[in-house]
């Protein structure tokens, strides 16, 4: 059993909301790191991050499917978190973009 079964949550596919800030927040982290440590254009550095976050995401969707018992892939958490990794990379362009 899951431990979040058990926490009352009021609404459809809520999970999906917490799957967004997860990857938002994931994605976020990331490109601190990567804009700090690496000598790449901004667009490369949205790029890369996007793209790996992405990747991350749908691998583990995959791993779910194949190697849990309870869980299953869902290609609408695929969606999310792609979804959440894009809010973040918007939101840092906007401000990049602003400071120039």
């Amino acid at each position: 059993m899951n431990r979040f079964e058990s926490v009352p949550v009021k609404g459809e596919n809520v999970d999906k909301y917490v799957h967004a800030t997860f990857y938002f927040v994931f994605t976020f982290f990331w490109f601190g790191y990567i804009k700090y440590k690496r000598a790449l254009s901004l667009n490369k550095q949205l790029l890369y991050v996007f793209t790996g976050a992405v990747l991350y995401g749908i691998l583990m969707e995959i791993c779910q499917g194949l190697f849990t018992n309870d869980r299953s892939a869902d290609l609408k958490d695929v969606v999310a978190n792609t979804s959440g990794s894009a809010i973040a990379i918007l939101l840092f362009w906007l401000i990049n973009r602003q400071k120039k």
